[in-house]
């Protein structure tokens, strides 16, 4: 697929520059329509929504059980902390897929700004891209456009006075990178990532190749479906090493969606399902029995 700025701007409100979900679009055109949950849930994503600035989970304590030390990994893009993550504990080889380009627009610049500023800076840059609706008004930002691949530049500046970094409640700064693992990704992240523009129903066609850890995140709390969660598995199953895992959903705490996911799950009868748990975080993971 190729990025089209008519298409996305379209998606975004002309005066206030904040992204409108289809689901708003039918309601609006369509006032009687009943709205399911499934579709409120699923239909503030799309190929043009905004990217999370920071991600909201605890991937620390991700990484510490995953161990990708030397894997290859297909991981969600996000908002670039994912990637970023895998980068700082060791990948060998890191590929994203996301189904908002905007994803990787982020990734980009993020990564680049890695190699660019200093962790204070970095911390101030992301801070402000939560809030801006034109990255050029951004300290920095400057600096960080020769690092970043020109795809996504240029993307951005097309997406002036559009809100595209605007997805969640904001900078969750307890996963900001420490100054230990800010050189760590420094070190690491020598070249651009990786990415598949794809949603995870998708994502199969797109792949050709098979890693040690597939990341999902939490993308199945949106799908309340069993039987679909089952068939992505399903899809997956061929892509993951012999001894690989698929991370299938992380929170920050144990929810109803844990058993739906696991149940699912389970209805395969390649991979066993194991719950990690801390303090502050709870993930659920599937890994090849044979």
């Amino acid at each position: 697929m190729n990025f089209y700025p008519h298409f996305a701007r379209a998606d975004y409100n002309k005066r206030t520059g904040k992204y409108v979900p289809m689901w708003q679009k039918i309601a609006r055109m369509y006032p009687n329509v009943k709205i399911s949950q499934i579709d409120l849930d699923t239909g503030n994503f799309g190929q043009y929504s905004p990217a999370y600035v920071t991600t909201n989970e605890d991937w620390r304590f991700a990484m510490c059980e995953l161990n990708p030390m030397g894997k290859s990994v297909l991981t969600v893009t996000g908002s670039g902390d994912q990637p970023i993550a895998f980068a700082i504990s060791g990948a060998r080889e890191i590929d994203t897929f996301d189904t908002s380009y905007f994803a990787k627009v982020i990734m980009d610049i993020k990564t680049s700004a890695v190699q660019t500023i200093n962790r204070t800076q970095y911390s101030d840059f992301v801070h402000a891209l939560y809030n801006t609706n034109n990255v050029y008004d951004i300290p920095n930002y400057e600096k960080i456009v020769s690092e970043c691949p020109k795809s996504s530049v240029i993307a951005a500046r097309q997406m002036r006075g559009c809100y595209i970094f605007h997805k969640g409640t904001g900078v969750h700064n307890e996963y900001m990178p420490t100054d230990f693992e800010y050189d760590a990704a420094r070190q690491a992240l020598k070249k651009p990532i990786s990415f598949i523009w794809s949603n995870l129903s998708e994502l199969h066609t797109e792949l050709n190749k098979k890693y040690d850890i597939i990341y999902l995140s939490n993308i199945f709390e949106y799908w309340h479906n069993s039987k679909k969660i089952t068939n992505i598995l399903n899809e997956l199953e061929p892509f993951l090493r012999d001894d690989g895992t698929i991370m299938l959903y992380t929170s920050w705490v144990q929810t109803h969606m844990f058993e739906i996911i696991d149940a699912a799950a389970r209805k395969c009868d390649w991979g066993k399902t194991e719950l990690h748990t801390t303090q502050n975080a709870a993930m659920l993971t599937m890994s090849h029995t044979h």
